[in-house]
């Protein structure tokens, strides 16, 4: 079946405009004919028109340009037709230039005008086709731009996560790994503020470790607000959401978002962001999370994947570095104590004396001993005896510096090397340790003598009293011997044999 072919004429009654219907068998026509200009503007306007046929003279008094103007408002993709009984060159040149298709003049034959509409038809019909093909051309190159753009887009994901991945496998320390995550997020996606949580097993709360893109002067207060204890997950259900079911969290308003609003994250985020859960093996090790709090721009949908596969990856560095240090403290700590074991001491106390010889800065050796333990594992047992000791060795590291090493040498025996400390200093820290035990209460202490379980501490100091690490262990070890021999629960500093000062 033949498309029907829509005809708009702006004419009096004339015997060259046909009818509606079959025309000359090769399509159907659809005629309207209307008398003016401002009557086809009224009426016509809305419909498809292929071919509009307008006697000159009706369209004379609005001028050449402004009536054609109003023609394509009328017929955007129409072919004109202009008709005259009184030809005038001029205008004729002016419509041919604007684009009328043909300029005709009356008296016309029926056939001359049905042969000048199918010739206009067929122009309209080429020129549609061309269009047509311009338009389907044009769309397939915006197509192919967009994947050019996209593959090139995805080029650059893949590398930054390729880089990202060799920096953060390229190192076990738990920090560096933080600081590379951070930096490559930031140089692929351009976020204003990136913050690396990490989930801790023992307490079921996750801690922010890294901020990039926050103030100097708010970086620590703003990293302390972003703690986030599971156990308020019935208060905040976004915790379930990323910290239990490994979820992404993408949230375009956190203060009406169902999960955020109400919670202190909408005070963090008070425009959009997105929190990216970090799994290694099936467990979720901590979250990273992105916004733009200045240009609150959203985070695109589209990066959600991208930053899975880094969260993702990132994760497993971060347990390959947790179990390394698990590994590494398993080497040098005491399994009961938590404290350093005499082997990481002895390395430890000769780096120390290292380091005093060579920037001439003082260094003492604390030797402490509890007393009569015997008699309170005999008096109790031995369970009893390990928690003791437990809670004096968190004592002395609730007593020291974070420089002061704090060591388990054997049995109830501990050592603490106090860097850059005079043995008249390490005089004051001695005593304050003793009294800390003095004043603590100790399950089962009733077993012993004055039923208060307390220490003995002997003091020597590097390089005033030693020529080496074991004249100093040995010099303390005897300071620590003097006390227990003078009554226990007291300081002993090392002092040379009178001969040895004389002579």
């Amino acid at each position: 079946m033949e498309a029907v072919r829509s005809l708009l004429v702006i004419a009096g009654p004339a015997g060259w405009i046909p009818d509606s219907g079959r025309s000359g068998g090769a399509y159907d026509l659809a005629v309207l004919r209307v008398e003016s200009l401002a009557e086809a503007e009224a009426i016509a306007g809305g419909r498809s028109w292929d071919v509009v046929a307008f006697q000159a003279e009706r369209l004379r008094s609005a001028g050449t340009l402004e009536a054609l103007d109003v023609l394509r408002r009328v017929a955007p993709e129409a072919t004109f037709l202009a008709v005259t009984s009184r030809p005038d060159i001029q205008e004729a040149v002016d419509y041919l230039k604007q684009g009328v298709y043909e300029y005709l003049e009356e008296p016309l034959a029926p056939e001359a005008f049905l042969q000048s509409l199918a010739e206009a038809i067929e122009n309209r019909d080429a020129f549609r086709e061309i269009l047509s093909l311009n338009q389907t051309l044009e769309s397939q190159k915006r197509h192919l731009e967009e994947e050019k753009r996209e593959l090139e887009r995805r080029n650059s994901e893949l590398e930054a996560i390729s880089r990202m991945a060799r920096a953060v496998s390229s190192t076990l320390d738990l920090q560096e790994i933080l600081d590379q995550l951070a930096g490559r997020l930031r140089e692929t996606f351009a976020y204003e503020r990136i913050v690396i949580g990490l989930l801790d097993p023992k307490t079921s709360c996750e801690e922010a470790r890294v901020g990039v893109g926050i103030p100097d002067e708010a970086r620590d207060a703003t990293l302390r607000s972003m703690r986030w204890p599971l156990r308020d997950a019935k208060r905040h259900p976004w915790l379930n959401t990323v910290l239990r079911e490994g979820a992404v969290l993408r949230v375009d308003d956190p203060s009406t978002d169902p999960q955020t609003r109400s919670t202190p994250l909408a005070d963090v985020h008070r425009g959009p962001f997105a929190k990216i859960p970090m799994v290694a093996r099936g467990q979720i090790v901590g979250s990273i999370t992105v916004d733009n709090p200045l240009s609150r721009r959203p985070v695109a949908e589209d990066e959600m994947d991208v930053l899975r596969i880094f969260a993702d990856t990132a994760a497993m560095a971060v347990e390959n570095a947790r179990l390394y240090q698990t590994m590494r403290d398993l080497s040098v700590r005491d399994e009961l104590t938590g404290l350093f074991n005499r082997r990481h001491f002895l390395q430890q106390i000769e780096a120390e004396c290292n380091h005093s010889e060579r920037h001439a800065s003082p260094l003492a050796l604390l030797m402490l001993d509890v007393d009569h333990f015997k008699l309170f594992n005999d008096g109790n047992d031995h369970l009893m005896g390990d928690e003791a000791l437990r809670k004096v060795a968190a004592l002395f590291l609730r007593n020291t510096r974070g420089i002061d090493t704090v060591a388990r040498y054997g049995g109830e025996e501990f050592v603490i090397i106090l860097p850059r400390t005079t043995k008249r200093n390490a005089h004051v820290v001695a005593e304050k340790l003793r009294r800390s035990v003095e004043r603590a209460t100790f399950e089962g202490e009733e077993a012993l003598p004055g039923a208060t379980l307390t220490v003995s501490v002997g003091i020597a100091g590097y390089p005033d009293d030693a020529q080496g690490t074991r004249e100093l262990v040995e010099r303390a070890d005897w300071a620590l011997y003097q006390a227990k021999a003078e009554g226990r629960n007291r300081v002993r500093t090392w002092e040379a044999p009178l001969e040895a000062q004389t002579g």
